[in-house]
């Protein structure tokens, strides 16, 4: 790897994924702006993921390999740890950055001092092909709820699009304790104190893969688990939020096992809500 200090550290973590992770390594490789170094965490990978990375002659790389598998957090965390650059850069294995990502993303920063966090919008890529355009949500500054949707402003809102400040991430890190929506609780963190600037362009292809299976018991713990963790805060700033979640958590809680065994006993895998299915953008089960 090359000693001289990098301008942008991008963190890639990965598990037992080599047959995707080419692709995404390939895509930060070509990016425009050549000054960045690329941070692959091996989430302890029941297999080497270095041949995966050998054909890539690039000492711009560095591979991190965690002993245990520990998850998507404690991986990326990992990399916050390792990394050198000014700037921070989230990739999933699987997904692919347009060419001029970092190079757009970092004109807006060096432009525009006073922004901690610059993202852009997505295309969705289809299992069948299909691109779908992605919008990401607007985010204010020091705002808990989207007016619009009554919901976390910070839903829906990936790391693969986003360019961080390593100045404004400064001690925040991913809740390894979240089962679900750590993504969305690093944003709500961050936005309380640094503004975000949006690109509505799409500078990221978001690839549905097998991967991506939603777990609907695991979504209901980590809604109930945000709930807690900013509880002194939505009390006093969103308590009908506070009040409305925390029932629309209790009462799925309860009806789920009843629809999962209706469901089962049918022969048919239980169908998922429109909000179900809105949820799957900001789930990547990468690391672990």
């Amino acid at each position: 790897m090359a000693t001289a200090m990098p301008l942008v550290s991008v963190i890639l973590p990965t598990f037992d994924r080599p047959g995707w992770l080419p692709r995404a390594v390939g895509s930060v490789l070509d990016q425009t702006c050549p000054d960045f170094e690329l941070i692959v965490i091996d989430d302890g990978s029941p297999e080497d993921v270095g041949p995966a990375l050998a054909p890539f002659d690039d000492d711009r790389i560095c591979l991190v390999k965690l002993p245990q598998n520990r998850g998507l957090s404690a991986a990326r965390n990992a990399g916050i740890e390792a990394a050198r650059g000014e700037y921070l850069a989230f990739q999933d294995d699987d997904d692919v950055w347009h060419p001029e990502k970092l190079e757009r993303q970092l004109h807006v920063l060096v432009e525009r001092p006073e922004v901690g966090v610059v993202y852009s919008d997505m295309h969705r890529i289809h299992r069948d092909g299909r691109k779908q355009y992605f919008h990401s949500p607007p985010i204010e500054r020091g705002r808990w709820l989207n007016p619009e949707t009554g919901y976390w402003q910070t839903y829906m809102l990936a790391m693969q699009p986003t360019l961080i400040r390593r100045a404004a991430l400064g001690a925040e890190r991913f809740d390894e304790s979240l089962v679900f929506f750590e993504d969305l609780d690093l944003h709500l963190r961050l936005s309380r104190r640094h503004a975000y600037a949006h690109q509505p362009e799409p500078l990221v292809d978001y690839y549905d893969t097998a991967g991506m299976t939603a777990d609907r018991t695991r979504e209901l713990r980590g809604r109930w688990q945000m709930l807690r963790k900013h509880f002194p805060d939505l009390r006093r700033r969103e308590p009908a939020f506070l009040v409305r979640e925390a029932v629309s958590v209790l009462l799925r809680r309860s009806i789920l096992p009843i629809a999962q065994a209706h469901w089962t006993d049918l022969g048919e895998e239980a169908p998922r809500d429109d909000a179900g299915a809105a949820r799957t953008p900001i789930r990547r089960g990468r690391a672990g």
